[in-house]
């Protein structure tokens, strides 16, 4: 089933205590529900729509935090008329009125983890006083600062700037050369040395040109890599490095100067930042879970990335984390984008060949969250191959303790974990726990994007996510009086269904304004649990075939009498619950859709009818293409999505919700979640003598030959995930003529998707456990931050 998920749920009734006795989870979730009322007002909305513009206004504001690195190198930079002038004394200017209190320059506000970016940029702007001989006093309190913290040079425990070694250890030289005595530990410039002699016999790297200086070929450099913008890189520290040691190139010089017209008397560590500040801001957004606030600004972004897409615009296509990144967010947001623009990060090897060793992490995580979203076999083999390295190398730098600080580390294991098996709802909550005002990232030195980290976002998301909390505990209220008065428990149904039902709805059904899809898809969920149980062996088949006439002569059911008292009081409700939603369904779309609601409902009653009478009780054993299209239905693959369709305020026809495209959808879906289920179950299922699609391909098999258990699974795999591929293609890529909207579409997804999220758990004893940490994340739990 879809929603109820028995394999897993029924396991929630009890849990093991430390002394061997056991609680039932009603207890648990009862008295977790008292410590929770405390937490049940409604949040203010004092400054949320004040938030809310200035955030709008920040997607005009694509600049990063001045790079005191990059700026040196530029200051450093002789004027074309007299190598003993400075090109651009403006920056000079600002590197002597930019000197922080201890000494150093770099990031402002600075990081316990930035020492070495201190270094390097205070060690650069040094170098730029001393070579004009201009800020004795700051020259003076800089080495003050390289003294005191020289030790962190070599220190593991603080983040490097990319190529840190090389670039370092050739400014120590370059110092020597300008009579500047650093007051550094032997040890460690000989040490440095080292790194910068073996770092340049493996690959000698152009990004870091400045740290190989006169070593570099720079007229060659220039000939292959020079941008159309003029630079090198899109670096103002290399293409400064490169007017310092070759001297003479009009567009490098333009390329400086464009900058500073824009700054003045600084620069960014990358340059033009539009781009990467616009997708890293959607991106932000998304993470957040407040992107549907800003939905036309998304839009107005994506669609001016995409027209660049195809016009392989060179600020998206000259680097890889822009490239992936907005080949990602276009594909998830239905552009038709390749992965043929992939293509040349498939080898490891050829990446780093062409990117660099000291190529950044995020970088290689933004070709791993890309390579996730292969739509199909053929064609997407690209995405496939660089998934496979991309993982190993993420994997292999957090079993090394690669990520030093906590958010790249949390960024790294989400996207380990594959985006579709995640409940996003507390996704988004632990981003806002880990999201800071002041976080940053890192290439040659560290910058922050001022529209992306700042308090706005930061405490609009912590508003917005606490306004969903109080709404959700609503909601939750008003599904406990409807269990209570449907008299549910009863029936042998628990409470703490309400709880994982509605957990699950919010995971489909996540906008606030879609409350009574959320409502209706959590009732379904427990309706169908006992309907289920029913069918599974509760009920005789006396009693089956009598609850099937109720529904199939519903309008005249009191003619039809019933075989129990069970049946009586399971009608009961059954009827009552599904007249009250036909009525919301009905004024919502504005017509009748009852008897397609009931029409849903007996082909769930009948398909079940199979497996009870003809499966599990004569011991008939279905062909595999009959037990998939059965047990799709049963699992509520086509109930729960589609009769979701008429609570999201968009009129759905008769024929749309019956036409080839909605059923294909279904079809996957369902085949899809009922594999994810056979995976998980199957061994509980055998000793049960329970059907299985495991057990019917090692007695099945297409040549009729027995196979492995083992054999039985790995083809069940293949199958899973081309039925996986193929619905996310059917939801994300645009079929021509298609009239349905795509937000039905998207239903029937994060229906799949929630299902996998359940099963990727593992163990199913384990789960419970965690579906109470998520209902109290989603749910309860205030977010402190």
């Amino acid at each position: 089933m879809i929603v109820g998920y028995r394999s897993t749920i029924i396991t929630l009734s009890h849990h093991k205590l430390g002394n061997g006795k056991t609680i039932s989870s009603n207890a648990i979730f009862q008295r977790s529900c008292r410590v929770r009322c405390s937490h049940s007002t409604t949040p203010s909305m004092d400054g949320f729509e004040d938030a809310r513009e200035r955030i709008r206004e920040t997607f005009g504001k694509v600049e990063l935090s001045p790079s005191s690195y990059d700026t040196a190198w530029v200051a450093m930079v002789p004027s074309k008329h007299s190598l003993n002038e400075p090109c651009f004394p403006q920056c000079l200017d600002w590197i002597i009125e930019n000197q922080r209190e201890d000494g150093s320059w770099g990031l402002n506000p600075s990081h316990p983890l930035l020492l070495k970016d201190s270094l390097s940029s205070t060690l650069a702007c040094l170098l730029a006083l001393s070579k004009w001989r201009v800020g004795d006093e700051q020259i003076k309190r800089g080495l003050g600062f390289i003294e005191t913290y020289g030790w962190a040079v070599d220190s593991k425990d603080q983040i490097s700037p990319l190529g840190f070694e090389i670039i370092f250890s050739t400014m120590i030289k370059f110092a020597e050369k300008l009579n500047l005595n650093l007051p550094l530990d032997l040890d460690i410039i000989v040490n440095l040395v080292n790194c910068k002699r073996d770092s340049t016999i493996k690959r000698n790297d152009e990004y870091m040109g400045e740290g190989l200086g006169e070593l570099c070929d720079w007229k060659e450099i220039i000939k292959l890599h020079q941008r159309q913008n003029g630079s090198l890189f899109d670096s103002p520290a290399t293409t400064a490095a490169a007017l310092i040691y070759h001297q003479h190139d009009k567009k490098c010089y333009e390329y400086l100067n464009s900058i500073l017209q824009q700054h003045k008397n600084w620069v960014p560590t990358m340059y033009p930042t539009k781009i990467h500040s616009l997708l890293c801001l959607v991106d932000t957004l998304q993470n957040l879970g407040v992107h549907r606030h800003f939905k036309s600004e998304i839009k107005k972004v994506l669609d001016e990335i995409y027209r660049l897409w195809q016009q392989k615009n060179e600020e998206i296509f000259s680097n890889v984390t822009h490239c992936a990144m907005a080949f990602r967010l276009l594909r998830m947001s239905y552009y038709d984008v390749s992965s043929d623009e992939l293509a040349e990060f498939v080898v490891e090897e050829h990446f780093f060949a062409t990117s660099g060793k000291y190529s950044s992490h995020v970088a290689i995580l933004e070709l791993h969250k890309a390579s996730q979203l292969a739509i199909d076999h053929e064609k997407d083999d690209i995405l496939d191959k660089i998934n496979n390295w991309t993982r190993t190398f993420l994997e292999q730098k957090l079993l090394n303790n690669g990520f030093i600080d906590r958010m790249s580390k949390k960024e790294v294991e989400l996207a380990l974990r594959k985006f579709y098996t995640t409940c996003d709802r507390a996704e988004n909550r632990r981003y806002i726990k880990s999201y800071e005002e002041n976080n940053f990232k890192i290439l040659k030195a560290a910058y922050r994007s001022p529209n992306i980290n700042n308090k706005d976002l930061l405490i609009f998301s912590i508003h917005d996510f606490d306004l969903c909390q109080a709404q959700h505990r609503e909601e939750l209220q008003q599904l406990k009086r409807w269990f209570e008065d449907c008299r549910l428990d009863q029936l042998g149904l628990s409470e703490q269904f309400i709880y994982t039902t509605y957990l699950m709805s919010i995971a489909v059904v996540s906008d606030p304004e879609f409350s009574d899809a959320r409502l209706m898809y959590a009732k379904y969920g427990m309706l169908l649990t006992m309907v289920d149980d029913l069918f599974d062996g509760f009920a005789s088949k006396d009693e089956l075939l009598n609850i099937i006439e109720l529904v199939e002569r519903w309008d005249d059911y009191a003619s039809v009498g019933y075989n129990s008292e069970r049946v009586k009081v399971f009608f009961s409700v059954f009827y009552k619950s599904i007249e009250e939603l036909a009525t919301i369904a009905e004024i919502k779309q504005g017509r009748s859709v009852k008897t397609h609601l009931i029409n849903l409902w007996l082909e769930v009653m009948k398909c079940m009818l199979i497996e009870r009478l003809e499966w599990w009780t004569s011991k008939t054993m279905p062909s595999i293409e009959e037990y998939l299209y059965v047990t799709s239905i049963t699992f509520g693959s086509r109930l729960v999505p589609l009769t979701t369709q008429y609570y999201l305020g968009i009129n759905i026809s008769k024929d749309l919700l019956e036409s080839d495209e909605i059923y294909d959808l279904c079809n996957c879906a369902g085949i899809f979640m009922r594999l994810l289920n056979d995976l998980q179950t199957y061994k509980r299922e055998q000793g049960e003598s329970s059907m299985n699609l495991v057990t019917i391909l090692m007695t099945q098999s297409p040549r009729r030959k027995n196979i492995s258990e083992e054999e039985a699974i790995m083809k069940i795999k293949e199958i899973l995930e081309s039925n996986r591929r193929q619905l996310l293609k059917m939801v994300l890529v645009q079929k021509k003529g298609s009239q349905l909207p795509q937000l039905c579409k998207e239903i029937i997804w994060w229906s799949s998707k929630m299902i996998c999220f359940t099963y990727s758990h593992g163990d199913e004893y384990k789960f419970p456990e965690e579906m109470k940490n998520y209902i109290d994340e989603v749910i309860y739990n205030p977010l402190n931050h």
